[in-house]
C-alpha cells in the first residue's frame, strides 16, 4: 500500500507536468501564435525547471525523513495550476506589448507562467526516491521502477492532453481540474505521514585526544 501510494504520486505528478507543457502552448497561442519559437520556449522552460527541481528536491530529500514537505510542494504546485487561468492571458498580452521582440517575449512569458509549477513538480521525483528506498540491495530496482512509472505518467499526460483534454474540454477548466487533483494529493501527503525507511545519519562522535 505504501509503495502503491508513492507510485501513484509519481504518475500523477508526471501526468500533470507534461500535460501542462502541452496545454501551455495553447495558453500562449492567442498572443504569440503556435510557431517554433513558442515550442522552443516551452521545452526550454520545462527542461530548465526539471534540472533545478531535481537539484533542489534532492537536497530537500537529504534533510527530510517523511513526506510532509513533499505534500506542501505538491499542494503549492496545484495552487499555481488553479491560479494560472486567472492571469495567464493578461500576462501574455502585457508581455507581448511591452517586450521588444515576440521571440524574447514568449520566452520570458513562458518562464513566468510555467517555471514555478513545473519546478515544484520537478522536485517530487528525488523526494519520492528517498521515500521508496527499501534497502541498498534494491536501490537500483526501486529507483528505476519509480522513474519508469513517472515516465508513464509523462507519456499519458502528453497523449491524454492532446487527444482528449484539448479536443473535448475547455482549456481553463482543464488546467484548474489538474490543479485541484494536485491540491488533493498534496493535502493527502500533509495529513498522512509516510516515513523514509532509511535511517537518519547519526552524528559522528569525536575521538578523545589521548
Amino acid at each position: 500500500m505504501r509503495l502503491t501510494a508513492l507510485y501513484l504520486t509519481s504518475i500523477t505528478c508526471g501526468f500533470c507536468m507534461m500535460a501542462l507543457e502541452i496545454v501551455g502552448a495553447r495558453v500562449l497561442q492567442p498572443v504569440f501564435g503556435s510557431g517554433i519559437d513558442v515550442w522552443a520556449a516551452i521545452i526550454s522552460v520545462f527542461i530548465l525547471s526539471l534540472s533545478i527541481g531535481y537539484v533542489v528536491g534532492g537536497r530537500l530529500a537529504d534533510r527530510c525523513h517523511h513526506n510532509l514537505v513533499l505534500g506542501w510542494i505538491i499542494l503549492v504546485a496545484g495552487v499555481f495550476f488553479c491560479l494560472l487561468p486567472s492571469y495567464g492571458l493578461r500576462l501574455c498580452e502585457a508581455m507581448g506589448e511591452s517586450l521588444a521582440t515576440e521571440r524574447f517575449g514568449v520566452l520570458v512569458t513562458g518562464l513566468v507562467l510555467f517555471l514555478p509549477p513545473s519546478l515544484l513538480l520537478g522536485m517530487v521525483s528525488p523526494m519520492l526516491v528517498k521515500l521508496v528506498f527499501v534497502s541498498a540491495e534494491r536501490v537500483g530496482r526501486t529507483t528505476g521502477t519509480l522513474y519508469a512509472i513517472g515516465s508513464v505518467g509523462n507519456v499519458m499526460g502528453i497523449l491524454v492532453s492532446d487527444y482528449v483534454l484539448l479536443a473535448y474540454f475547455d482549456l481553463n477548466p482543464t488546467i484548474i481540474a489538474m490543479g485541484a487533483i494536485l491540491c488533493v494529493l498534496g493535502v493527502a501527503h500533509v495529513l498522512v505521514r509516510v516515513t523514509a525507511t532509511t535511517p537518519a545519519p547519526s552524528a559522528s562522535i569525536p575521538l578523545e585526544a589521548a
